[in-house]
């Protein structure tokens, strides 16, 4: 899949369960280009997505043509957005964890002009079926990134999602392609700014630190002991909590890339530091934007032809 670099509003409802409809997109309708976004709580992402043939999916896979990160608190590119969907129609898919950020979004779209885009608001407006607890309190972008999984992994198969961004989270999709929650930890960048921001002398570590060579215990230094801890904790965590999930939900764990385990999926900004620790595990930068596309794309199938 061609990436270029890598650089929510939730209403109260009470459930215990929320079955929401899987995505059912009639053979009639033809996906078309949509810029998706992704409001962040560290980062703001853009992506230009086309329809694509997947050899993985069995439906037609939004591939992204262009990408763009910025710190959420800088100015939006609108020239870039322009240029980018000047050919589609303006057509747009927004979603995020930071409320601020998609209301910021969403006063400058109607500044440009342009057609309102589709925004995913809740949990409800999300094609699949969640099994939590309490469904409208789980980050939309944990379920945006099942439905993308849902496209992607072996069918009858079992998955988990590691997100490695602002905060880790793992979860676990059982074979029917239901959301059964998982787990959340702080990321790498998040756990070596509390390391930085709570201790009087330990130096703030840039998470680029923890790519290239793999640091080796026992850190002889600081900085060497900072590598360490974050690096194979996160890894440790993630190994630890993939263990957990499948031995809860009657999953072995022969290896990350057998076919009797469920099937792994690493994405997020934390993804080039971490995959070279989970071999076999596919990776893909931005799966949830992937999702919202085909959320997007389910929505205005559903539109087109409402049955």
């Amino acid at each position: 899949m061609p990436f270029l670099r890598l650089r929510y509003y939730l209403p109260l409802v009470s459930a215990t369960t929320l079955c929401l409809k899987p995505i059912t997109m009639n053979k009639s309708f033809s996906p078309s280009s949509i810029l998706a976004i992704d409001a962040g709580n560290s980062r703001m992402k853009f992506g230009l997505f086309e329809p694509g043939p997947s050899s993985l999916s069995k439906r037609a896979w939004p591939e992204c043509q262009q990408f763009e990160a910025m710190p959420v608190e800088d100015a939006i590119r609108w020239d870039m957005l322009s240029a980018w969907t000047e050919q589609t129609g303006r057509r747009a898919a927004i979603s995020g964890t930071n409320p601020r950020a998609v209301q910021r979004l969403l006063e400058g779209w109607q500044t440009q002009g342009w057609p309102a885009p589709f925004l995913v608001r809740d949990c409800s407006m999300i094609p699949v079926e969640v099994d939590v607890d309490f469904p409208e309190k789980v980050g939309l972008d944990r379920l945006l990134s099942a439905v993308a999984a849902n496209a992607l992994r072996p069918a009858g198969r079992a998955a988990i999602v590691i997100d490695s961004g602002t905060a880790t989270t793992v979860n676990f999709i059982s074979a029917n392609g239901v959301f059964c929650g998982g787990a959340i930890l702080p990321g790498l960048e998040m756990s070596a700014k509390a390391l930085h921001h709570y201790t009087a002398l330990l130096p703030l570590l840039p998470v680029h630190e923890l790519g290239g060579d793999e640091p080796i215990a026992p850190g002889r230094n600081t900085r060497e002991a900072i590598r360490n801890g974050l690096l194979w904790g996160q890894v440790g965590a993630i190994r630890e909590l993939v263990h957990q999930l499948c031995r809860h939900q009657n999953h072995a764990v022969e290896a990350f890339d057998a076919t009797r385990s469920p099937w792994l999926v690493l994405t997020g900004g934390g993804g080039p530091v971490l995959s070279s620790h989970f071999p076999g595990v596919m990776r893909l930068p931005s799966l949830g934007m992937h999702g919202l596309v085909l959320t997007a794309w389910e929505h205005v199938a559903n539109q087109v032809d409402p049955t």
